[in-house]
């Protein structure tokens, strides 16, 4: 179903290609099909309008926010903001100005907050619009400058984007001097961390739209902000720095506060949350994050069953580790057998390491209890009724380097009460654990009657 635009009088924008006669352009948007059926706002593409480097026999479907994901040919490249306005169903010269002057500025703020972040809160609040009744070019307005004070800084970004709104000039050729300043005061209220209510309903929409609650898109925009503003934290750092704003801002008792009923935004923080109780899973995300963001070639991740033959090829590079240095007693008879990882890799608890998506080490990551851990002679462990986690079968190649480290960091960021054993003449690890913060505790028992080395570290 195509919108009804009217009207062909010339105008002038800054934008290459709005000089033309209007109506060439209208003739021009013919090529483009709308479809604005159950509240889906989306036009399809013909193959020939775009330029993504691939073929052009046939076009696709986008929304608003995917406009920018693929390069326009020339010949089309000026109906852009045209077609915007269509999709969002704003006034065609507003648009033209904020998608080519507003939202491009974006593009020197750091990554968690650029023109796709723009986009996507334009997107979303002009979507709550079927619930209200709030004109539709002075929430685009809003939505679209809500975050342009950035460039003075993030603490006090939203008082400077309002003064922004009320100082363009070209703003105020839209709008009245009232509609101006209720703008400016949406773009001052959208911030989560603000102690009252946003004063009228487009700061509540702005707001609502802003929290943009995708759990993965959080953590990662989160990651994101940690990178570009705290350069010199190393990834342990930058751990702490996630977690830490994930809880103060979204779980239980944060700051964060949704104001619109209708957003589906309540559903997905409670996703979040769930995220954030069970550190294991959000460790996970993290780790695959956190490599993505920074190119990093390690990763943690969970093993899988096809997986196996690598995990056992780790296996035995680890055991021929164990006897090249004396120690002949552990990993006997073909421990860890095919069996027991595969009981790892069906429990969640088989994890591998990997180096530029090799796969570089292995181990088993266990919550409590442990049986054989149930008693322990010659010593106590620490904390003896708090939960902990165990960390069992760690292996990798002899020539790879820092596994132990990144396992270790890894399972305290899951729990902070981590327990292990090892053989008596596991000389290497025996050294290593120690090396890494952990404390000997005594001696305990396998269920095979082996005798073990216990050693524990709490954080």
């Amino acid at each position: 179903m195509r919108p009804c635009l009217s009207g062909c009088e010339r105008f002038s924008c800054p934008h290459p290609g709005f000089g033309d006669d209007r109506g060439t352009m209208m003739k021009n948007l013919d090529c483009f099909l709308f479809d604005f059926q159950d509240n889906t706002k989306r036009v399809y593409f013909p193959g020939a309008a775009v330029d993504d480097g691939g073929t052009h026999e046939e076009g696709r479907w986008l929304s608003y926010r995917d406009l920018h994901s693929v390069r326009w040919q020339p010949a089309h490249e000026g109906l852009m903001p045209l077609v915007a306005a269509t999709l969002l169903g704003v006034d065609e010269k507003l648009a033209c100005y904020v998608e080519s002057e507003v939202i491009p500025k974006y593009a020197s703020f750091d990554k968690a907050h650029r023109e796709d972040h723009a986009r996507d809160v334009v997107q979303r609040a002009l979507a709550l619009t079927q619930y209200y009744d709030v004109d539709r070019n002075m929430l685009y307005a809003a939505a679209a400058c809500h975050d342009l004070g950035l460039c003075a800084g993030r603490e006090v970004h939203h008082l400077e984007s309002g003064r922004i709104i009320r100082a363009d000039a070209v703003l105020r050729s839209f709008f009245s001097a009232g509609q101006i300043e209720t703008i400016a005061c949406a773009a001052e209220d959208h911030r989560a961390s603000a102690k009252s209510e946003p004063r009228s309903i487009y700061g509540r929409i702005v707001a609502e739209a802003d929290r943009l609650i995708v759990p993965e898109s959080i953590i990662r925009r989160t990651v994101q902000f940690g990178l570009s503003h705290h350069p010199e934290l190393a990834k342990k750092g930058h751990w702490e720095r996630t977690i830490a704003h994930l809880k103060e801002k979204y779980a239980e008792g944060g700051y964060l506060k949704l104001w619109i009923p209708e957003s589906d935004n309540a559903g997905r923080l409670e996703e979040l949350r769930g995220i954030i109780r069970d550190s294991w899973r959000l460790r996970l995300m993290f780790e695959r994050l956190y490599a993505e963001e920074t190119g990093t070639p390690r990763l943690i991740r969970r093993a899988l069953k096809e997986d196996l033959d690598s995990v056992l090829s780790v296996v035995d590079a680890a055991r021929g580790i164990m006897r090249a240095n004396g120690n002949m007693g552990q990993w006997t008879n073909g421990y860890p057998t095919a069996d027991v990882l595969l009981g790892d890799i069906g429990s969640g608890f088989g994890h591998v390491v990997e180096d530029e998506g090799r796969m570089v080490g292995y181990f088993a990551l266990m919550p409590s209890p442990e049986p054989s851990y149930a008693e322990i002679h010659g010593g106590t462990w620490a904390e003896e009724r708090r939960p902990y986690h165990v960390v069992h079968r760690i292996a990798s190649y002899p020539e790879v380097h820092g596994i132990l480290s990144s396992v270790l960091d890894f399972c305290s960021a899951v729990d902070g009460n981590i327990r292990i054993d090892t053989h008596r003449d596991n000389g290497i690890m025996r050294y290593n654990l120690e090396k890494h913060g952990f404390t000997y505790r005594g001696i305990i028992y396998l269920l095979s009657g082996d005798e073990r080395l216990a050693f524990q570290r709490v954080l």
